[in-house]
């Protein structure tokens, strides 16, 4: 799908749902506060889109202390010429280049239209990156120019904050309606309330879809324009290396954070593809193997459904086929028989708890509107339900059965992991570091065997001040020393192992993760159960 066709497509979807929204309220009472709320939301992002970089100079100034490039400067950097062609070529205006001095590397762009674009880079990428990766990276901002994208955001983001004003509106006035003061009416606007939420919810993942398509056009422009599409891709996984080996200042935890969906890179995948980048040195078969997974597996397409970009796989896969690439990907080489018949398996398993948990809350608003009458009994069985499927669940994902001595190489090249079924393996290496760079506070860890680097998730018996415990008196002494970590291996915005211990020398470090997989249901279940009996005492639910 074209960025015009899906701007067209998403706009064109969003539209409908406001307009169908605002009908059926209009017909339910005559009101002129509900339009005024929708002009007001109109008029507001108006003036955002247009006084918005404004605002944006002022914040990256006065937070990030970022300087802005005169005509002279720009002229002098060895990108200009590049840049210069590519804007005379599509006339557009060169846009005005900032720099954060910031060693996170990460760009993005932001303006009204083209003829205040800003394009912001961090002294990062000129640490990470080459000149011509660099120069691809610009050319994607530049991309995002021609493309006129981020006006469209605006747009999409408008409808979507409408949708979300009508669903308000309405249930504040849900109960104002009656014809007389204490008198019951059933009041329509809940469900054009009802149905403005789920509209709501629905848009998000449109926009979050909309904003997907305008990545991929942008890594298009850059790989036509700068006639390379590898070094966007090298660009791509330098970046994800950089974030995630570049420890963490609260400034720029704030940067990354406030600047995700303008970026360059979702800093929520950067830990994946920057082990990717440190194992994978002259390992380019490892590469395209361990980015299969993100190409094939429905679970890929399902976890970046939440995300503003595509998973790095899928963005490096689509530049492979826009020119001469060092990266090829034989799918032929699956057996998506397999994939699939794992896939649905799994995901009856992992999703099952959360739609009997629905059910529930359905039967309680029909039971508590007085559309349906429902026994006690019925909310105990289904609960317990719940808590029999969360187990399974849980049993699934950590099976106790023999650990494999594994190789982190190993682990990263299954195509067919998962984050439902975990692999039960042993890793013999070293804890060298902190799962987060420069997070003390992180009990997470780093670990390095003779192929590559891996995450361990550690969890301690005691939650939470166990974790801050671990991370600040007992981690810091078992940096540097060999051990087995032995857990379960699992696939999905990151590749990951969930420690169900580490020993070093004798000394066992147990990890606890399975079991609050275990005890967190029964939690739920306990909290649920004891507010049906409150209900049930007081109001006779």
């Amino acid at each position: 799908m074209g960025p015009k066709l899906a701007s067209i497509f998403t706009l064109g979807l969003l539209s409908t749902f406001v307009f169908a929204v605002v009908i059926g309220a209009m017909q339910v009472l005559d009101v002129v506060s509900l339009p005024l709320a929708i002009i007001f939301v109109v008029v507001f992002n108006f003036l955002v889109w247009l006084l918005g970089p404004y605002v944006q100079n002022f914040i990256y100034k006065f937070f990030y202390k970022i300087t802005f490039m005169n005509p002279e400067e720009l002229t002098k950097q060895k990108y200009y010429a590049f840049v210069k062609a590519t804007c005379d070529k599509y006339n557009l205006k060169i846009p005005v280049f900032g720099i954060i001095h910031d060693q996170n590397p990460t760009a993005f762009t932001y303006g009204s239209a083209s003829f205040n674009a800003r394009i912001v880079l961090t002294e990062g990428l000129f640490t990470f990156l080459n000149d011509q990766e660099l120069e691809a990276v610009i050319a994607h901002e530049i991309g995002h120019i021609k493309n006129k994208d981020f006006i469209i955001m605006t747009i999409a983001s408008t409808l979507l904050q409408i949708l979300y004003q009508i669903y308000v509106f309405t249930i504040r006035t849900s109960g104002k309606i009656g014809p007389k003061k204490g008198e019951k009416k059933e009041n329509p606007l809940v469900y054009v309330g009802f149905v403005s939420l789920i509209f709501y919810w629905i848009g998000t993942y449109l926009v979050m879809f909309l904003s997907r398509q305008r990545e991929y056009y942008a890594d298009k422009f850059s790989a036509e324009e700068t006639g390379n599409p590898n070094a966007l891709s090298e660009a791509l996984i330098k970046i994800a290396y950089g974030i995630a080996s570049t420890p963490d200042t609260e400034k720029t935890a704030h940067l990354l954070n406030a600047t995700r969906s303008q970026g360059i890179f979702d800093m929520k995948m950067a830990n994946e593809a920057g082990l990717l980048h440190y194992n994978g040195k002259n390992r380019k078969n490892l590469v395209e193997r361990a980015l299969m997974f993100d190409i094939v597996s429905p679970w890929a397409w399902i976890l970046q459904l939440k995300s503003t970009h595509p998973v790095i796989g899928k963005r490096i896969f689509r530049l492979s086929g826009e020119g001469k690439s060092k990266y090829s990907f034989d799918t032929s080489i699956v057996d998506k028989g397999r994939i699939w018949k794992n896939f649905f398996k799994e995901a009856l398993i992992y999703y099952s708890p959360r739609i009997t948990t629905l059910i529930i809350l359905i039967v309680g608003l029909l039971h508590f509107y007085g559309k349906i009458s429902v026994n006690i009994a019925v909310y105990v069985s289904l609960l317990l339900l719940v808590f029999i499927l969360s187990v399974v669940k849980t049993i699934y994902k950590y099976p106790k059965k023999e650990f494999q001595e594994l190789s982190v190489i190993e682990c990263m090249g299954d195509m067919y992991a998962s984050p439902v079924r975990g692999r039960p393996i042993k890793l013999t290496g070293k804890a060298i570091g902190r799962g987060q760079a420069g997070f003390v506070f992180g009990e997470d860890i780093m670990f390095q065997d003779k192929t590559g680097l891996m995450y361990l998730n550690y969890e301690s018996g005691v939650p939470l001040l166990g974790n801050l415990v671990f991370a600040w008196k007992k981690l810091e002494k078992l940096l540097g020393k060999s051990g087995v970590a032995t857990g379960w291996f699992l696939r999905g915005v990151t590749h990951h192992v969930e420690l169900y211990h580490f020993k070093v020398g004798s000394e066992v470090i147990k990890s606890y993760v399975r079991f609050w997989a275990m005890f967190f249901p029964l939690l739920m279940l306990t909290i649920i159960a004891f507010v049906l009996f409150l209900l049930r005492f007081a109001y006779g639910y």
